[in-house]
C-alpha cells in the first residue's frame, strides 16, 4: 500500500536552519545548529512554456506542467554530486501558463494547486539535503483581478510597485502571502528555503512614471519628498525607494517566519549600458535600455540579509573573461571600500552566470570560461554560486548543464569554495 501523504510528512526530517555569521572579512552562511559553514553550490532550475512554467498547476484555461520525476531525478543528481541549491521562479505573469496567478476572475492572494506543486517540490528537495532558493520573479504582481485591478499601471510598473504605498502593500501581499501558505500546510519545510528574493535582477525604469516627469515634486512611500527637476534628488528617490521597499519586505516577512532570509538580485549597470556617475538621476532617454539597476551598494546598507549579483561573459575570448567579470562588478562597486564593510555581515552569492551559445561555438569552449568566471568569483569570497541553468533546454540561447553532464561535472564538480 503507497503511503499516505500525512505519512510522509511525518517522516521527513526538517533541514538545519540557515543563518548568518558576520566576519572581520567578510560574513558568511553557516548551519545554525551544527555551526559548519554553507557555500551555495548548485543550479537555476526553471521549465518554459511561453514563461517560466515550472510548477503550473491546471486552470480553467490551461493545462499543468509541473513534472514531479523530472524534479526527483535532478535532485536524485545533485545530491550524488555535491550540490547543495537550486533556484527557482515563482511568477505569474502570463495567460499562457499562470502559474501562481491560477484564474484570473477567482484566484485570490494565490493558486493553491501551484503552491501544492511547489511542496512537493520543496519536500523533494528535503530528502536530499537540497536547499531552494524561491525568487519572485520579475517583481510585479500574478496577473489575476485580486492584484492586477486594484494597482494603479495594470501591476506591470516596477517604478509604481517599488515606490508607491499601494504597490509595496501589494508586493508585501504576494511574498507574504507565498511564505504563510508553507508554514500552515507545513513548516517543516520553511529551513528548506534558503532564502527569499523580492526579484530576480531589480531595477526602475527611466521611460515610467515619476521619472518621465522632469519638475515637481514628488511623495514616495517612505513618506520623503523629492524634487524631480534635481539629478541628485531624482536618484536618492530611487535609492532611498529601494531600501524603504526592501525593509517592508523584509519587516514582513519576519513577522512570518522570523529566521526567514531577505535578499535581492540585481544585474549590474553595466550590463545596461549604464555608469552610475554618468548616468546618476534616473533621467530617460540616456541610454538605448530605460532600466536602471540599484548597485550593491545602495541595497546592501538597507534591509536585506544577503544580496544575488549576476554576471555573464560576453566573450569568446578566455582572455578577456577576467577583464569583463572586473568591469562589470565595478559598475555595481563590487570593489568599493563600502561594499567591503557592507560585506562583513552581507553575503554575497552569484544567483546567476553561463554562458550564451552565440559566443562560444561548443559547449566545451563554454565551459572552459564558466570555470574561469567560478574561479574569478571564488576569488572573492562569493558565498555562493548557481549556474544558469542546470537543464533548461526549452532556453535554446544558452548552454546548459546536461548538454553534456560528463563534461560539465568533469570541469566543475570537483570545486571547493575558498575558505
Amino acid at each position: 500500500m503507497a503511503t499516505s501523504l500525512a505519512t510522509a510528512q511525518q517522516q521527513l526530517q526538517p533541514l538545519e536552519r540557515i543563518i548568518i555569521k558576520p566576519g572581520e572579512e567578510r560574513a558568511q552562511f553557516i548551519l545554525k545548529k551544527s555551526n559548519k559553514p554553507f557555500f551555495a553550490k548548485g543550479f537555476n532550475y526553471i521549465r518554459l512554456r511561453g514563461d517560466h512554467a515550472t510548477f503550473d498547476a491546471d486552470t480553467q484555461t490551461t493545462k499543468a506542467n509541473y513534472d514531479p520525476k523530472q524534479a526527483e531525478a535532478m535532485f536524485r543528481i545533485l545530491s550524488k554530486s555535491g550540490y547543495n541549491t537550486v533556484r527557482v521562479f515563482v511568477i505569474g505573469r502570463s495567460k499562457v501558463n499562470p502559474g501562481i496567478a491560477g484564474n484570473y476572475k477567482s484566484t485570490t492572494a494565490l493558486y493553491e494547486p501551484y503552491m501544492e506543486n511547489f511542496l512537493d517540490f520543496l519536500r523533494r528537495a528535503t530528502r536530499y539535503n537540497i536547499r531552494v532558493f524561491p525568487t519572485f520573479g520579475d517583481g510585479g504582481l500574478p496577473l489575476n483581478a485580486y492584484y492586477r485591478e486594484n494597482v494603479q499601471g495594470g501591476g506591470h510598473s516596477k517604478n509604481i510597485l517599488v515606490l508607491t504605498k499601494r504597490g509595496i502593500d501589494a508586493r508585501v501581499k504576494h511574498i507574504t502571502s507565498f511564505l504563510s501558505y508553507i508554514k500552515k500546510k507545513e513548516p517543516a519545510l520553511l529551513p528548506t528555503l534558503l532564502g527569499l528574493q523580492c526579484q530576480n535582477e531589480a531595477y526602475l525604469r527611466a521611460d515610467q512614471w515619476p521619472f518621465t516627469e522632469k519638475e515637481g515634486k514628488f511623495k514616495a512611500a517612505n513618506h520623503k519628498t523629492y524634487d524631480l527637476s534635481k539629478t541628485d534628488e531624482r536618484q536618492a528617490l530611487m535609492d532611498e525607494g529601494y531600501r524603504h521597499y526592501h525593509q517592508r519586505i523584509a519587516k514582513a516577512v519576519k513577522r512570518v517566519d522570523p529566521e526567514m532570509l531577505v535578499s535581492e538580485g540585481v544585474f549590474v549597470p553595466r550590463a545596461v549600458g549604464k555608469d552610475p556617475k554618468k548616468h546618476a538621476g534616473v533621467w530617460p532617454r540616456k541610454t538605448k535600455d530605460e532600466r536602471y539597476p540599484p548597485t550593491l551598494t545602495t541595497i546592501g546598507t538597507g534591509s536585506l540579509d544577503f544580496l544575488d549579483v549576476h554576471f555573464y561573459h560576453v566573450t569568446a575570448n578566455p582572455k578577456e573573461v577576467a577583464n569583463q567579470f572586473r568591469r562589470n562588478l565595478e559598475s555595481t562597486h563590487f570593489f568599493t571600500p563600502e561594499m567591503a564593510e557592507i560585506r562583513k555581515k552581507t553575503p554575497v552569492v552569484m544567483g546567476e552566470f553561463g554562458a550564451f551559445d552565440n559566443h562560444e561555438k561548443t559547449f566545451a569552449a563554454a565551459i572552459d570560461n564558466i570555470v574561469q568566471v567560478r574561479d574569478l568569483a571564488n576569488k572573492e569570497n562569493l558565498n555562493g554560486m548557481l549556474f544558469w541553468t542546470y537543464d533548461s533546454r526549452e532556453q535554446a540561447r544558452l548552454y546548459h548543464a546536461t548538454d553534456d553532464w560528463e563534461l560539465f561535472y568533469q570541469k566543475m564538480g570537483n570545486f571547493e569554495p575558498k575558505k
